[in-house]
């Protein structure tokens, strides 16, 4: 039986490298033949262009609902006006609200809210509090061993070599 296996491998080897070398040679030669592809008549579905996201106008008009979604963190004295709407992708906006909390001059308050397919139901997503393009926010960091004067760089490799003797 294991006679009989081996013989059939080696036949199919055979007839493989034969089946590849017709194939290369058909290549080399130019006489590749090529196929009819079948088109079908079914419609394709067309898929929609990156872009800018509408605004869903369910969630453009609850801004009452992300209003009163920010009493849940913060003081109702320190959110102020509706200042906008964006538009985050399919179903899901983000509105923006003044803040007028003490320290925070020129943040903003957000509420990104959400609704499912075919429900006018909304969903809030995330609350939160960000700068806005006048607010004043910290400097970059910058690491200490680059805020270091020379004195300093000084005194710190002085420790680092006493530090690597000791």
């Amino acid at each position: 039986m294991t006679e009989q296996t081996s013989e059939q491998t080696v036949g199919e080897k055979a007839s493989l490298e034969a089946a590849s070398t017709e194939k290369t040679s058909a290549i080399k030669t130019g006489a590749v033949k090529t196929r009819a592809v079948k088109t079908s008549d079914q419609p394709v579905a067309r898929t929609r262009r990156p872009g800018k996201p509408k605004v869903d106008p369910v969630l453009a008009e609850a801004v009452e609902f992300a209003h009163d979604a920010l009493y849940e963190i913060t003081d109702p004295a320190q959110v102020g006006a509706h200042l906008g709407v964006t538009a985050e992708g399919d179903r899901l906006l983000t509105h923006r609200f003044a803040a007028a909390k003490p320290g925070y001059r020129g943040w903003e308050w957000f509420v990104t809210v959400a609704r499912a397919p075919r429900v006018k139901k909304v969903t809030v997503c995330e609350i939160g509090l960000l700068p806005g393009e006048e607010a004043l926010i910290a400097p970059p960091w910058v690491p200490w061993l680059e805020r270091m004067n020379d004195e300093e760089k000084q005194a710190h490799k002085a420790e680092q070599a006493e530090a690597d003797e000791g």
